[in-house]
């Protein structure tokens, strides 16, 4: 009774260890911040707005967007929400997971969300079916990171894949999946460069726009660095080709970009012009082709990967072995192309949101567009590194039957010769030898 009782309480105290840490840190910097900005600004103490805006913050970093008589928000701060699913997933490593742990903790989760959904007096966008669904998403999420790689049923599943599945399958779907992320991450790195970029090229537009806000240090600080991973996916796709808009009074692309008719907000102060060079466009959008062909090089020759080599001259052609030496790169790069474009189109979907209810409605990007635009170059990159290892391979072994026909010409065309030289000094020697008797 007291080990099932354990198993309960261990997954309450996830639960509740998460939201008390996560919450109270997040409380103790908007209250910090409020008062920054009251004493920058110089007006009433703001401390007091701290508690439901903490709220309002846990519920918008799990999706759920709010209302207010100016704006409507349901732009998601990502970076809150991966903090949040990291907090989840390390305390529960701390604590240990069950299956009745995880129930206990996620009806508790569940309780602590709504018991927040109803007591801010703002308005809530989503309903209360939709606020327990993602809400339970993110719980689910975070335990589960923690949870899947130590069950035993985990475990049970590689011992399966490994006595079932051969070893260069598993290594074909390994380099597949491990490829895709590490692609995704290179291009979450360029647009955070290119952020970096935006916000160096643009920051006496965005100095301007604070002075006109009449915002001081701390102001900037909150206005900014809370969207900044957002931004980041905005910049993939405009890097990438596709761009990004601000509901329908802004859309910014290599080729357009204004933002005469924006709201004063000093965020919009950093989007990009229209790039101007023809050269810098073509090698923007030629950015996922190129590090897709060159990590599937690089995938393709060192040994690391699928160490596709030609062979000793002197063996013969093993035609089945050439085949699946070919077969295995050609399915892994095909994993990695679905995990790029299923990765990119989440990222771009969750990047997303709104300012209003109008004109600034949609803020980000288009998904499918924007989606196509990292998808397909990365999958053209990748084929062409397999296609060129193919060709080369063939040239090679085309080479090599070549010499080879042309050695066996040679030793047909010298053997008649050596034929009758060895017959004439044969019947030199039987004339010798009739002499001598």
């Amino acid at each position: 009774m007291m080990t099932n009782l354990k198993y309960w309480l261990k997954g309450l105290a996830v639960a509740a260890a998460s939201m008390i840490i996560y919450a109270v840190a997040l409380g103790c910097y908007m209250a910090l911040m409020l008062l920054v900005i009251s004493m920058e600004e110089g007006g009433d103490n703001l401390s007091a707005f701290s508690v439901p805006l903490t709220e309002a913050l846990v519920l918008l970093s799990q999706g759920i967007g709010f209302k207010t008589d100016v704006i409507t928000l349901t732009i998601v701060p990502l970076l809150l929400t991966v903090l949040l699913i990291a907090l989840i997933a390390q305390l529960a490593r701390r604590f240990g997971t069950s299956l009745r742990g995880f129930a206990a903790g996620l009806v508790f989760w569940e309780a602590v969300n709504i018991f927040f959904a109803r007591s801010i007096n703002i308005e809530i966008v989503d309903s209360m079916t939709m606020i327990a669904i993602k809400t339970a998403l993110v719980f689910i999420l975070g335990y589960a990171v923690a949870a899947i790689p130590n069950a035993s049923w985990t475990q049970a599943c590689t011992e399966w894949i490994r006595s079932h599945v051969s070893s260069p399958v598993r290594k074909t779907m390994v380099i597949g999946s491990v490829l895709g992320m590490l692609l995704e991450a290179a291009y979450l790195l360029v647009g955070l460069i290119v952020v970096v970029f935006w916000a160096i090229s643009n920051q006496s537009s965005i100095a301007k726009l604070y002075e006109l806000s009449g915002m001081q240090n701390g102001s900037r600080i909150l206005t900014t660095l809370a969207w900044l991973p957002n931004l980041m996916i905005w910049a993939v796709s405009w890097t990438f080709g596709a761009g990004f808009s601000i509901g329908d009074l802004a859309e910014f692309t290599l080729w357009t970009g204004q933002g005469d008719g924006l709201p004063a907000l000093p965020l919009f102060g950093m989007m990009p012009q229209a790039v101007e060079t023809d050269w810098v466009r073509i090698a923007l959008m030629c950015i996922p082709l190129a590090s897709a062909f060159a990590t599937g090089m690089v995938v393709m020759l060192f040994n690391k990967g699928f160490h596709i080599r030609v062979g000793e001259s002197g063996r013969n052609i093993d035609v089945k072995r050439v085949v699946l030496s070919f077969a295995y790169p050609i399915a892994a790069f095909s994993i990695t192309s679905a995990v790029v474009s299923v990765a990119s189109s989440l990222l771009f979907a969750l990047g997303n949101g709104g300012l209003g209810s109008k004109h600034l409605a949609h803020v980000g990007v288009d998904v499918i567009a924007s989606t196509r635009k990292v998808g397909q170059p990365t999958a053209m990159g990748l084929f062409s590194a397999w296609l060129l290892t193919l060709v080369a391979v063939s040239i090679f072994f085309a080479i090599r039957w070549m010499m080879k026909r042309i050695r066996e010409r040679g030793k047909r065309e010298t053997a008649p010769e050596s034929t009758e030289n060895s017959r004439e000094e044969t019947r030199a020697l039987r004339t010798v030898a009739s002499n001598n008797n």
